[in-house]
C-alpha cells in the first residue's frame, strides 16, 4: 500500500487557496453588501458574510499557529463568526484575502495535517 505522505504534494494547498483567492475575493469585492446578509444554502443558519467570515478566522489560526484546544469545533466556529459580525464585510474580505495567501506555506510544512484547511469551502451559495 502507498503511504500518503508518498503521494502528497505540498504545494497543492497554497495552489488551491491562491485560486480560492485569485477567484473568489474579486468576487466577493463585487458584491453590495446587502448580499453577505442573504442567507446561505449549504450552511443552514449562515449568511452570506458568515461563510468568509468562518474561513478567513480558520485560515488566520493557521498563520498564526493558534491551535488551542477545539479550535476548529462548532462552538469555535460559532465564536469566529460572532467576533467577525459586526465587522465591515470589507474587513472580512481583507482578513481572507490575507489568509488565502500566507497560509499555503504554513500548510504545507504542516506535512499533510492542515490540508483539509485548503480545501475549505468554496464560493459562498447564492453569491
Amino acid at each position: 500500500m502507498t503511504d500518503v505522505q508518498d503521494v502528497r504534494d505540498p504545494q497543492l494547498p497554497g495552489r488551491l487557496l491562491a485560486v480560492e483567492r485569485d477567484v473568489l475575493i474579486p468576487l466577493l469585492r463585487s458584491r453590495p453588501d446587502t448580499d453577505f446578509a442573504l442567507p446561505t444554502g449549504a450552511c443552514p443558519g449562515w449568511s452570506v458574510q458568515d461563510v468568509p467570515a468562518h474561513r478567513s478566522a480558520a485560515l488566520t489560526r493557521v498563520v498564526q499557529g493558534r491551535f488551542e484546544k477545539g479550535v476548529f469545533s462548532p462552538e469555535s466556529n460559532d465564536r469566529d463568526i460572532a467576533e467577525r459580525a459586526a465587522w465591515p464585510n470589507a474587513r472580512v474580505v481583507d482578513e481572507l484575502e490575507r489568509g488565502t495567501t500566507e497560509a499555503g506555506p504554513v500548510i504545507a510544512e504542516a506535512g499533510g495535517v492542515l490540508d483539509m484547511i485548503a480545501l475549505g469551502m468554496g464560493v459562498p451559495p447564492r453569491l
